[in-house]
């Protein structure tokens, strides 16, 4: 499970802004947002004159100086620019810098009344991507009543530009959009103003992809706070793995630090895809909400990019759903919105963490005439293994033939048919079969119990490490419109687009 954080348990009353600098003066802060660096402490001069003054920490009773993570209050300065030194923490003075860094000369003025962050990022280990250094930010002081305003900070060396946004995989809402190292959300100072959030998800992702890297679940922020979430660790590290830095900025202070809390983690999704198995329904689209809720509010197709949905015979690649319980609608894939759905809903799907599933809509969109007998349009949830084995391959069949009664599925055909499944009806999936690799053989279905082939699909090749679903589809009852025909996906092969590889054999 991902650590969980609620912003709730602060008191509104906490969430008030800083004592307002006088006339002259501005407020200042430091972020130590370097995951390889060690504790530091600072000491500042009027830009060129070098006489510094500090440590700031340790001449305020702080002997350990400021340890990744960890972000000072605000402090007092006369509006000016300022030069940085690091040193070591517990000095008495600002003689020594720390492991000899160089001092930062390069910092913007600061204007009278500004409250400001000065974020320690990169790496001190020689030839970063991402070098050590000191990135300056202008910080919001107040908030409309009743609201809450937040900002992103992208402090994390290595990972590439990110956005971030309310819920997770196909359910995710924009923030804030490619927001790359060193830099902030949105315009100057980088915050939005939004209403107070309760018990959200809030998700990372790399710039313009579907899937979430960091989620923090549940996060909430109250009315009148204002915050700051600093993106910081690296991605493939296990001492300091990417997290969120969670600073509530006019908070009141614990000590010398700022109120803030390392939270996040990695994000809990299902994988999930959908296919297209109705031999007389149009293109389609298929609309996700919370269970029970009724909130329509997302089209799959249209999300990933789509405007002419999902035809027969068409499967998307895998798309990550956060866990939980939801409920499914089919809509015309020209439809504008999700309020008109084809047929009824599908509800209370649940969906684990990790667990992987095929969605299909199967059975007639118009059972009626020579095919009032067959079964009418609805979805169906499959359960999918992605476990591959490296010696041998893996296949399962899955009837979508709403015209076909049970089935005989196996490989050969006429007096060399070795039967594999055995009576598979309409609707249901076998569990997966594991067998040695076979290439250019027959695979063939017929009548449960019967001795002659109702289908044959020639040189089918099932490779080591394959894992494939073979899907019954068409045949719709006293129609010649896509007939009965045999649906082959690689299911761990790369996806084409936004299709998985498919393939219909007739």
């Amino acid at each position: 499970m991902s650590p969980r954080f609620t912003l709730l348990s602060l008191s509104l009353a906490a969430c008030t802004a800083p004592s307002p600098p006088d006339a002259a003066s501005a407020q200042v802060r430091v972020a130590h947002l370097s995951p390889d660096a060690p504790n530091i402490d600072f000491c500042v001069a009027p830009h060129g004159t070098t006489t510094f003054t500090g440590p700031i920490l340790s001449t305020n009773g702080h002997m350990t100086g400021l340890p990744y993570g960890a972000v000072t209050k605000y402090f007092e300065l006369p509006a000016d620019q300022y030069d940085v030194r690091l040193v070591g923490p517990g000095l008495a003075d600002c003689s020594t810098p720390i492991g000899n860094v160089p001092d930062f000369t390069d910092l913007p003025p600061i204007e009278a009344g500004d409250s400001i962050t000065i974020g320690a990022e990169g790496l001190v280990a020689f030839g970063s991507t991402n070098p050590f250094d000191l990135h300056v930010y202008v910080d919001q002081t107040s908030v409309a009543d009743g609201s809450a305003a937040l900002r992103f900070i992208h402090a994390s060396p290595g990972t590439p530009a990110v956005d971030v946004g309310i819920g997770g995989g196909v359910l995710f809402t924009s923030l804030f959009s490619d927001i790359s190292f060193g830099g902030a959300s949105g315009i100057t100072g980088g915050y939005i103003t939004t209403a107070p959030i309760v018990g959200a998800e809030i998700s990372a992702r790399p710039h313009g992809t579907f899937q979430d890297a960091l989620s923090i679940d549940p996060a909430s922020l109250p009315a009148n706070a204002i915050a700051t979430a600093f993106a910081i660790g690296e991605l493939s590290s296990t001492t300091s793995p990417l997290r969120v830095l969670l600073c509530v900025d006019n908070a009141a202070p614990v000590g010398l630090l700022t109120s803030c809390n390392i939270v996040g983690g990695t994000p809990e999704r299902a994988h999930v895809r959908v296919a297209h198995l109705s031999p007389d329904a149009p293109p389609v689209d298929v609309c996700i909400a919370p269970a029970s809720t009724g909130v329509f509010d997302r089209a799959l197709l249209k999300t990933l990019g789509s405007t002419s949905g999902l035809s027969y015979g068409d499967v998307t690649t895998y798309v990550d759903l956060p866990v939980g319980s939801y409920d499914a609608r089919i809509v015309d894939a020209n439809a504008s919105d999700c309020s008109i759905g084809a047929v009824k809903d599908a509800t209370g799907i649940s969906v684990d963490d990790g667990e992987t599933a095929t969605i299909g809509a199967i059975g007639d969109l118009d059972p009626s005439g020579a095919a009032a007998n067959d079964p009418a349009l609805h979805l169906a949830v499959f359960a999918d293994d992605m476990s591959a084995n490296a010696s041998m391959t893996k296949v399962r069949f899955i009837h979508a033939s709403p015209g076909t009664p049970a089935v005989d599925v196996g490989l050969g055909s006429g007096q060399s048919f070795v039967k594999v499944f055995a009576d598979v009806v309409f609707g249901t999936a076998t569990a997966y079969a594991t067998t040695t690799p076979v290439t250019a053989t027959p695979v063939a279905a017929r009548l449960a119990n019967q001795s002659s082939d109702a289908l044959v699909v020639p040189d089918v090749s099932l490779a080591a490490n394959d894992i494939t679903t073979a899907i019954a589809i068409g045949g719709k009852t006293g129609s010649s419109t896509n007939p009965l025909g045999l649906l082959l996906c690689d299911d761990n092969a790369p996806a084409s687009g936004l299709l998985a590889a498919c393939t219909i054999a007739n």
